[in-house]
């Protein structure tokens, strides 16, 4: 990630796929691991981020890279007042707003 990168804001960075609904990228190594839903995708980079800080309290060196995971969502970094401040649907099934503009489940 260079210094014209903007995760947030009007002018942000796509990091991820378009097409992928949730991902997670992890800064630092610029990887990206793809995930069905919201929720497997904030329980990875929760872990992720654990496990980083853990590195990063255990670093003996100055030098040692500083990574962070963040969620996508289609390729963008994804909070719920990201979403909602583009017009968007956050994806948070009881988010009461979006919820009330998607569409009804059909019929099993």
């Amino acid at each position: 990630m260079n210094n014209s990168t903007h995760l947030f804001g009007e002018n942000r960075t796509r990091l991820g796929h378009e097409t992928q609904e949730w991902s997670v990228w992890v800064s630092g190594m610029d990887d990206i691991h793809d995930r069905q839903t919201l929720g497997g995708a904030l329980n990875l980079a929760n872990e992720l981020n654990a496990s980083f800080a853990q590195m990063r309290f255990n670093s003996t060196s100055e030098y040692d890279p500083v990574m962070y995971a963040v969620v996508l969502h289609h390729g963008y970094a994804w909070t719920v007042q990201t979403e909602h401040a583009h017009g968007l649907d956050c994806g948070v099934p009881a988010c009461g707003p979006c919820s009330s503009k998607r569409p009804a489940p059909a019929a099993g």
